[in-house]
């Protein structure tokens, strides 16, 4: 055999190959690309600073903890924000539950303060991966139980992200469609996410008690890229980590928030409202090691 036919067979292995690899990756079903973003989560807890025209109005957390059997989704934030001459207090709490392969199998909403107290139930029917059902209740109310159809994998709105950001190596122009529980509005959106730019963001990762202030400081930072990520007809800006994970978010009315460390978020907000009543009652606690 010359060198020649060795050439010629070596190409021809290589292009079969690379069309093998094309053909996986371009054919992959919905609930294989799920299963394989789902491969990529890690256990982690992140905080943040809510701001309102670069004040801190509040704190917020977010964490994700995964078993043999399932990944755990957890949400909190706790506000005073200033509307006018009043001061909106507020509180909400979700908790979310997947399958290993990523698909929702229940969430829990709950939002208490000076707004009618408010709580949502979402249940995955066994067996109908398209259907919701979805039960609703306000203080004094009887509780409103309503089926929804889902068209795709369906999110709450801090997980959504992770199907684009965590099929691969994230990309300018990349795009998944995912369908998105909204608790304000009570419906389900399906929505075509898009990474619209990316760039370096500094985040504070460890943090120093400043004596003379009676506040905690940022002792260091650290350099993390983020990507801009869209949804139509959504006003908010939010920047998310390679792990879908959200770095900050704003809105046009000057709400924001931005991720930063567990004592510049809830212990400095805890010591501004210290004997203030509502706004000093417990946060949640810190989990060891994250």
């Amino acid at each position: 055999m010359n060198r020649r036919v060795i050439a010629l067979a070596v190409l021809a292995i290589w292009a079969v190959g690379i069309g093998w690899l094309y053909r996986r990756n371009t054919l992959r079903t919905p609930e294989q690309i799920l299963a394989e973003a789902a491969l990529r989560i890690s256990p982690a807890t992140w905080y943040y600073i809510l701001e309102q025209n670069g004040n801190q109005v509040g704190a917020a957390s977010s964490a994700i903890d995964t078993t043999t059997s399932m990944i755990l989704s957890s949400d909190f934030l706790r506000g005073a924000v200033p509307v006018g001459p009043d001061t909106l207090r507020l509180e909400a709490r979700s908790e979310a539950s997947f399958t290993r392969g990523l698909r929702l199998r229940d969430f829990n909403v709950r939002a208490t303060g000076d707004l009618a107290p408010l709580a949502l139930r979402g249940v995955m029917q066994k067996g109908e991966d398209n259907t919701l059902l979805l039960t609703s209740k306000n203080e004094g109310d009887r509780a409103i139980t309503q089926e929804m159809i889902v068209s795709r994998a369906l999110f709450v709105p801090t997980m959504s992200p992770l199907p684009l950001l965590l099929r691969g190596t994230p990309r300018i122009g990349d795009t998944a469609q995912v369908a998105i529980f909204d608790p304000v509005s009570r419906r389900i959106r399906d929505v075509t996410m898009r990474i619209e730019a990316d760039s370096l963001f500094l985040v504070s990762d460890s943090a120093r008690f400043h004596s003379p202030t009676g506040r905690w400081v940022r002792a260091r930072q650290a350099s993390v890229r983020g990507w801009r990520i869209t949804t139509p007809e959504a006003p908010i800006t939010a920047w998310v980590d390679a792990s879908g994970r959200l770095l900050a978010a704003s809105e046009p009315g000057g709400i924001s928030l931005v991720r930063t460390t567990f004592e510049l978020s809830f212990e400095n907000w805890r010591l501004a409202n210290a004997g203030k009543g509502r706004g000093s009652s417990p946060f949640p606690a810190r989990t060891p090691g994250r």
